[in-house]
């Protein structure tokens, strides 16, 4: 998602390094120029596996860069020299001791000689994934640009590692930057979306592509009318005498025939990714299933109708990477907004699952692709960190078992007398499949939905919200039902 600032500021200003000027009675535009085009380095490689420079740079709230150094640089190189006059820092998920807490925003044309453009000092982010914005005061174009950080301390995981989930850099441009406003983004189908050009920079030329619309043009706004239901892609190509913008919005209009709420869905893109190929865990799962893309389709269509109402709730991926490797972690789930990577380790199909038939095994890793794909499309608490919050490990591993265990694929284990809820995974799984036939109907959803929809949420006030009853009462009532049946 490429990110364009209208500044207010004023700017009699003649670029540097550019023949063109700007008009000095219209508030300047910047944009991002950290759109693939340039240079990324790094003080120190990359040391994590999808936690490197290209997260850094790809403007995902998800996604972060890591070091495991308490201080590093992280470096822009465009082709042509920009007079940058903003930047943005986005702060990741988890762990806020990585956040970048003092650094310096230095600048320079042969990458030897470095000027300081900006200085800050003891800074703390006030959430996660909150995206800061920095003016600095700048005339000077530059081809090289460099962010000197240091995190706050040591985490409660221990370490001293730096990380953040996105750096913009915003540099003056002539060009015609394409914006767009949609009245609408989720319609019935029939409806009509009005579409209006807001671009930049004067563009003369305006050239629509929205694939699958019936379109009617009317000066700098467009009707759109969609009579398939479906995820539909709005782009726009703008022209002026500088050259052309192109803004590619995917999935944004969203088209539901009430009547039928799932017709529309689209499954993402199965990409399998066997970087073992050689283990016995490796035959054994292409063994068992042959067509891994398939399975995972339709894992992915049914447990999205446990978790929402129609296609358009269900977050929507590009992509799904099944990676196997050999690793001592039977699975795990990453990824960002649009794409997710989901592993499983073929050393726990080698050594745990040796002994076990191929039915069992199957049931087994069955169970676990239903468990990481609903990590993948479940909700998560607002303002909540994973690592550092017992409530919100109950919550998205209590809700990955408890859709695990409504599938059917429970039976390797059963609910076991406990002194608390807040284990996740199966303990809690047991404990919420309980609540969802005895205390609440579409439990599975509305617990989802509280995740996004509840002020100052706690695993406590959602579970209370749904059934009114006390989360205390309610857990030894479970653990009285479990005596009873033991």
């Amino acid at each position: 998602m490429r990110k364009t600032i209208i500044a207010t500021l004023l700017l009699p200003l003649l670029v540097t390094g550019c023949a063109q000027v700007l008009n000095s009675d219209k508030p300047y535009v910047v944009k991002d120029i950290t759109d693939g085009t340039g240079i990324s380095s790094a003080q120190y490689p990359d040391t994590i596996s999808g936690e490197g420079l290209a997260q850094l740079f790809d403007h995902s709230l998800k996604s972060k860069f890591l070091s495991k150094q308490p201080n590093a640089w992280v470096q822009y190189q465009v082709i042509e020299r920009k007079v940058v006059k903003q930047y943005q820092l986005t702060s990741a998920l988890d762990a806020p001791m990585r956040d970048p807490h003092n650094w310096l925003l230095m600048a320079s044309n042969d990458n030897k000689t470095w000027v300081t453009l900006d200085k800050i000092d003891n800074f703390v982010f006030n959430s996660r994934s909150q995206t800061v914005n920095f003016d600095i005061d700048n005339n000077q174009a530059y081809q090289y640009y460099r962010l000197d950080m240091q995190q706050r301390g040591t985490t409660v995981h221990g370490d001293n590692f730096l990380q953040l989930a996105d750096f913009s850099i915003n540099a003056l441009t002539v060009l015609p930057i394409a914006q767009i406003n949609i009245d609408k983004t989720h319609i019935q189908l029939g409806e009509t979306v009005k579409i209006t050009s807001i671009s930049k920079n004067s563009p003369h030329k305006l050239k629509w592509n929205i694939p699958g619309a019936d379109i009617k043009q009317k000066g700098l706004d467009i009707f759109a009318t969609f009579n398939q239901p479906g995820s539909y892609d709005v782009n726009l190509t703008t022209q002026n005498e500088h050259g052309i913008d192109i803004l590619k919005q995917k999935n944004i209009i969203k088209v539901l025939d009430k009547n039928s709420p799932w017709q529309g869905f689209k499954p993402p893109k199965v990409v399998i990714n066997y970087e073992d190929n050689q283990s016995a865990g490796y035959k054994r799962l292409i063994k068992i299933f042959p067509d891994f893309e398939q399975q995972i389709n339709q894992v992915t269509k049914q447990l999205v109708k446990k978790l929402y109402k129609d296609f358009t709730q269900v977050p929507e991926f590009e992509q799904v990477e099944f990676k196997l490797k050999w690793m001592d972690t039977l699975a795990y789930r990453s990824g960002d907004e649009t794409n997710m990577e989901i592993a499983f380790s073929s050393k726990y199909i080698a050594e745990k699952l040796k002994d076990a038939n191929d039915e069992t095994v199957k049931y087994e890793l069955l169970g676990v692709l239903w468990h990481e794909l609903t990590h993948g499309y479940q909700l998560f608490p607002k303002n909540k960190q994973y690592g550092a919050d017992e409530d919100v490990h109950a919550f998205i591993e209590g809700v990955a078992d408890l859709i695990r265990i409504d599938a059917g694929f429970h039976k390797t284990r059963k609910a076991k007398e406990s002194d608390s809820w807040l284990g996740g995974y199966t303990n809690t799984g047991f404990f919420l499949q309980w609540l969802a036939i005895n205390k609440a109907d579409d439990f599975a959803y509305k617990f989802n939905q509280t995740a996004s929809h509840l002020d100052g949420w706690t695993f406590e006030k959602a579970i209370k919200s749904i059934t009114g009853e006390s989360l205390d009462q309610l857990w030894l009532e479970y653990q009285l039902k479990l005596k009873e049946q033991s």
